[in-house]
């Protein structure tokens, strides 16, 4: 019989299989691994998403960044130290692995030599920055993309861990979630799916645990494993609201949700130039525009356009319609530097008219523009010369003779309307080729500027095609007379007409490709493009012809903005869209002013006659507007005099825009669904669980419920009647209190026929404890500061 007390032998799978529970409670809890769980597969998701997103090439593996935020945040939420202590350890530790992980963009074989790239570049990127000037490097926005990964994490896990907060683990993680998948096709996104179904999982988890630490506060047992029941009963609702939400048709809301989308990040996206200057390379996957028009002009790769309309023009003819152009070359790109902004009323002259007046053989132009999507930029076919709007003119700094762009002083929306008038030139071959080389001194000096890292090739490249055009020239000239030859001063050269024709038809001889890359790191693009590439858009090779322009001494600059394309017109009404964008060359001309150059094979080359304009006129020179309509007779105006005089006369059409913006509409129905949300919310909250009681008994578990959330719940050793003398005392409603407990002791305990109490008495009791007691809730009151009832 003693052998009948031993203690009997476990097997060695039931040892290891307890082994291996009580494990993993060596570090934490069970429910704090599964909640650890939760946030790894909302984290692991986010972290996938950016990296299919392939913003840059060969992007970094995310998903180590992320799990090293999380566990961080972990460990920084489990060490018992200040906050101010743990926080600085914290971010040195996430500096350490964010370095980590974008040395693997770097160049070099060897971890040391990526290091040093890293130190280099970055240091070249802050030296960017701080001169306002245009990086094409992507190795910062690396670092920055895995910066603010791990920094997400690390303060989603914090937050979890130590603040048992999971709203502000999942707002940044699902705002950052949702900007990604917004620049990218093919939505609804699988990625957001699995984040959503891991927030619900998380949100559940969250609200548990709390739950738990009341009862222990209150000393109630449950079951020990009570994490994974309620883990089923969660996953079974997650997975039912993302079905139902799968299932909703969308139709046509599709293109409403986007339009709110648009609406609601503009005022983000028109300020973002500064991130277009810095992060040009980055690949949005989206077709945005891919000029703003704004101060910077950076040369991107991989150009996406878009088929959104953004303007409906009125033109008399095709061509180039103009929004802004760019002095200073960075090797980048192009910025607009020293410019003055000058007030100026609707029709009135935007420029100092003796200076136009003294150019030859050039024509109004009238542009009659209707605004699709919000643009403030005014539009104009040629030189922009005026509008019939308020408008604010940009001039060079010292010199207002020349326009370089035109804004309106008030924003421009949708089904605005406006005219603008710009000059083009009818000016012939041999009156170029004559023009000369006296350029005024503010053209020299704001026109023929060059980076000093400009390589001498580029240059070399200019002066090899200008020769063959000067050899040329000069077996052409071979038959002229010498009393001809006279009068042209440059007969035997290559003119700066010459030299442009040459170079403009040399690049237009590289094929189109929107799908080039841009210029690596420290190189320049027009020498990529000479020597590299061999093939590119329009940016690039505006780019390279005002640059190999300039080496020879030649004025010139880029000018952005949109084309109108003839066979698109519906009689002379243009639709232009986003993949109507396009950049061209403006060559200063002694006497003509600025002539248009395109060398882009895609669309008519420039030059004598104007782009896409008629033939040569014999006016005489552009005057000042007010003096338009006595020119009008002469044929220096290349327009009817009725047109122009309508035109002038038209005013502008500015939408009224309605009593209350659309902003207020968005938030009225943000709050009116966060209204309903909670409404709905609170009403599930307060009859969860409460379904199969009845009378009585549900409004006593009722009023139970109402001060557990004032924070007067009953503890497990009070019966009812001991509960409610407390919780009557403490709101100063003891006879209701009292009232209602012994309903409960009647209704739970009583013969059915022993009723004592009126049944007006128990409901009147209890709505007037439902009534302190939400009042206590909403102003947040502690038990005892109830004002007594008059």
């Amino acid at each position: 019989m003693a052998g009948m007390n031993l203690p009997m032998e476990r097997s060695m799978s039931r040892r290891l299989g307890d082994a291996a529970v009580r494990a993993p409670r060596m570090f934490m809890s069970w429910e704090d691994w599964l909640t650890l769980c939760a946030v790894v597969i909302c984290f692991v998701t986010l972290a996938i998403s950016i990296q299919q997103a392939q913003w840059v090439a060969r992007m970094p593996p995310l998903v180590p960044t992320a799990l090293g935020g999380l566990l961080v945040g972990l460990f920084a939420a489990r060490i018992r130290f200040p906050s101010i202590a743990i926080h600085p350890v914290a971010l040195a530790i996430g500096v350490f692995v964010v370095i980590m992980a974008a040395q693997q963009y770097a160049e070099g074989v060897t971890l040391s030599e990526r290091l040093a790239d890293f130190r280099i570049r970055m240091n070249e990127w802050w030296a960017v920055v701080r001169a306002n000037d245009i990086s094409n490097d992507n190795l910062p926005f690396v670092a920055l993309v895995h910066g603010i990964t791990f920094m997400v994490a690390y303060l989603a896990c914090w937050a979890l861990f130590k603040w048992h907060n999971a709203w502000l683990a999942i707002v940044p993680a699902g705002v950052v979630l949702l900007a990604n998948i917004s620049f990218l096709r093919g939505q609804p996104s699988a990625a957001f799916i699995v984040f959503l179904f891991g927030a619900i999982v998380l949100i559940a988890r969250m609200h548990l645990q709390k739950n738990q630490s009341r009862w222990k506060k209150q000393r109630v047992e449950y079951p020990e494993f009570v994490s994974l029941n309620s883990l089923q009963v969660t996953i079974w609702i997650a997975l039912t609201l993302i079905v139902l939400a799968w299932m909703v048709p969308l139709g046509t809301q599709a293109s409403a949700v986007e339009g709110v989308f648009d609406t609601v990040v503009r005022p983000a996206t028109n300020k973002s130039e500064g991130l277009a200057r810095l992060f040009h390379n980055v690949d949005s996957r989206k077709g945005a525009r891919l000029h703003t028009f704004g101060g910077v002009l950076p040369i991107q790769g991989s150009v996406k356009l878009g088929t959104k309309p953004v303007l409906e023009v009125q033109s008399g003819e095709a061509g180039l319609i103009r929004a802004t152009s760019y002095d200073e070359y960075t090797g980048n790109g192009w910025k607009s530097t020293d410019r003055q902004t000058t007030r100026v009323d609707a029709t009135e002259f935007a420029a100092d008219s003796e200076a136009n007046a003294s150019y030859l053989k050039r024509v109004v132009t009238v542009l009659k523009v209707k605004i699709i999507n919000a643009e403030s930029t005014i539009l104009t076919l040629g030189t922009p010369l005026t509008t019939t709007l308020n408008s604010l003119v940009d001039t060079p700094d010292g010199f207002k003779g020349d326009i370089e762009r035109i804004r309106s002083r008030i924003g421009l929306g949708k089904d605005d309307q406006y005219n603008s008038f710009g000059s083009v030139s009818r000016a012939t071959q041999e009156e170029l080729t004559a023009a000369g080389v006296d350029y005024p001194a503010w053209v020299t000096e704001r026109y023929l500027q060059l980076p000093k890292s400009l390589p001498a090739r580029v240059r070399e490249e200019s002066q090899r095609l200008t020769a063959g055009a000067a050899s040329r020239k000069a077996i052409e000239d071979a038959g002229i007379s010498p009393d001809e030859k006279s009068q042209r001063p440059t007969a035997g050269a290559a003119s700066p007409y010459d030299a442009a024709i040459a170079i403009q038809t040399y690049l237009r001889e590289f094929p189109y490709d929107l799908s080039v890359e841009s210029a690596p790191p420290g190189r320049d693009s027009v020498d990529f493009l000479l020597f590299d590439l061999k093939r590119g858009y329009f940016d690039y090779q505006s780019t390279a012809m005002a640059v190999m322009l300039r080496t020879l001494g030649i004025p010139s600059r880029i000018a952005v903005g949109y084309t109108l394309d003839a066979n698109e017109a519906v009689e002379t009404t243009y639709t232009v869209q986003k993949d109507d964008a396009y950049s061209w060359v403006e060559v200063f001309f002694p006497r003509y002013g600025w002539i248009i150059f395109n060398p882009t094979q895609d669309k008519p080359a420039g030059g004598a006659g104007g782009l896409g304009a008629g033939g040569g006129s014999d006016g005489d020179p552009l005057t000042g507007l007010e003096q338009f309509e006595e020119t009008l007779g002469s044929g220096g105006l290349g327009i009817e005099p009725n047109e122009l005089s309508n035109a002038l006369a038209e005013p502008p059409t500015i939408a009224q825009g309605p009593l209350v913006p659309m902003w207020a509409w968005y938030a009225l129905g943000a709050i009116l669904g966060v209204v309903a949300l909670g409404y709905v919310t609170g009403r599930v909250a307060w009859n969860w669980g409460l379904g199969d009681l009845e009378g009585r008994v549900r409004l006593w578990a009722k009023a139970q419920r109402a001060a557990s959330w004032a924070g007067l719940e009953s503890a497990r050793e009070e019966t009812p009647r001991e509960w409610s003398n407390r919780l009557g005392s403490a709101i100063d409603r003891e006879y209701e209190a009292r009232t209602l407990a012994s309903a409960y002791e009647e209704a739970r305990y009583g013969r059915p026929d022993s009723s004592k109490l009126d049944e007006a008495d128990v409901t009147g009791a209890y709505r007037q404890l439902r009534k302190t007691l939400f009042r206590m809730i909403l102003r947040r009151q502690k038990p005892g500061q109830e004002a007594k009832p008059k």
